[in-house]
């Protein structure tokens, strides 16, 4: 049964490591993130080895969606899959998922 999940990301410390949206692998059909306008930089989106030279940038103020459309044979997303890497400190993500 579907449902929706929602979270808050927090850089703790510039230059870290990527911060997994969570480690519960959990099947998803949409995705929506957003870096609050009060961020001081850009927020990266990838997988483990997300960095600020080789990723989508999600910059502050704005949303970004993905959409897995299992209904027409794509495979589903999973939110364990989801990374991001901050640039400041303190920096957020906000993150909204419909579940399968």
């Amino acid at each position: 049964m579907a449902g929706i999940i929602h979270g808050r990301v927090k850089a703790s410390s510039k230059g870290r490591e990527p911060i997994r949206l969570t480690d519960t692998p959990t099947p998803i059909k949409y995705l929506l993130l957003e870096a609050p306008s009060e961020n001081k930089g850009d927020v990266y989106i990838g997988g483990p080895t997300v960095a600020s030279n080789n990723a989508p940038v999600l910059a502050k103020g704005t949303p970004r969606e993905f959409t897995f459309r299992h209904d027409v044979k794509e495979a589903p997303g999973d939110l364990a899959d989801f990374y991001v890497h901050f640039g400041h400190n303190e920096d957020v993500v906000n993150y909204l998922a419909i579940t399968i």
